[in-house]
């Protein structure tokens, strides 16, 4: 099991997505404090042709094979919605950073000059509220203060869970680009949730260990979690060097 983290309250967790279209394809890179990938979706202007990822650090030795479920995009029409794209290839069944890339991905096909940058900081929450924000290309998007999974601020926000129920109030108090954003802090916040632990030594917590449910990603599926062995030195604290978020440092 693993046990709490000593430094847990002295830090941040941060998160960086970069999206650049191009024509006839957009390409994602992401990185945190447990993950690093680049995915690359190609198209013909109406359909997905093809989506390679490059898993380059990841907590689980099961995590590259979840290239296999998020295929099941290729195809997919680019006018279709977020709901259809869940139905044809299931976030449960898939990684869910790849397939948040893979979305971001389709959201903005067509768009050949993009460049969005995101940038994500998730204090650790102490005594008092943590602060969250998300920043596009410099310029903030969402700032709040957090207290046990609940938004305490700004006011008009006071109350709303940063967990389960999140979509729902969100995709009503924010318009499209809007909510892409604050979909974005909300899975930063959700994987910051990992820094009040500590997992070393790798060895001794596998996966199975962590108890999660089915339906939680790829790798704690039914298949894959009695296989999924926990990466050794692939944790990095970026709490004052976010300046090298997306260089993919070894």
């Amino acid at each position: 099991m693993a046990r709490p983290n000593p430094d847990y309250g002295k830090g941040v967790f941060r998160r960086r997505i970069f999206v650049r279209g191009e024509a006839g394809a957009v390409k994602v890179e992401l990185e945190d404090g447990n993950h690093g990938f680049r995915v690359r979706l190609a198209h013909d202007g109406e359909r997905v042709t093809d989506i390679t990822v490059d898993t380059v650090r990841y907590p689980f030795n099961t995590c590259p094979e979840a290239v296999t479920p998020l295929r099941r995009i290729v195809g997919f029409a680019l006018d279709g919605d977020a709901q259809a794209l869940r139905e044809r290839a299931v976030p449960g069944e898939n990684c869910t950073h790849l397939f948040d890339m893979a979305a971001l991905a389709v959201a903005h096909a067509g768009q050949k000059d993009l460049a969005l940058d995101y940038l994500m900081a998730v204090e650790d929450q102490g005594a008092t509220p943590a602060r969250v924000e998300i920043r596009c290309n410099g310029q903030l998007v969402h700032a709040w203060t957090v207290k046990d999974h609940r938004v305490v601020s700004p006011p008009a926000l006071a109350g709303q869970p940063m967990m389960r129920g999140f979509h729902a109030w969100a995709s009503r108090a924010f318009d499209a680009p809007g909510l892409e954003a604050a979909t974005a802090l909300q899975r930063a916040y959700f994987v910051a949730q990992s820094r009040r632990h500590d997992f070393d030594p790798p060895a001794a917590n596998p996966g199975i260990g962590d108890g999660m449910p089915q339906g939680c990603c790829y790798s704690y599926n039914h298949g894959a979690v009695e296989r999924a062995l926990r990466s050794a030195g692939t944790v990095r604290d970026f709490t004052h060097t976010p300046e090298k978020l997306l260089r993919f440092e070894p």
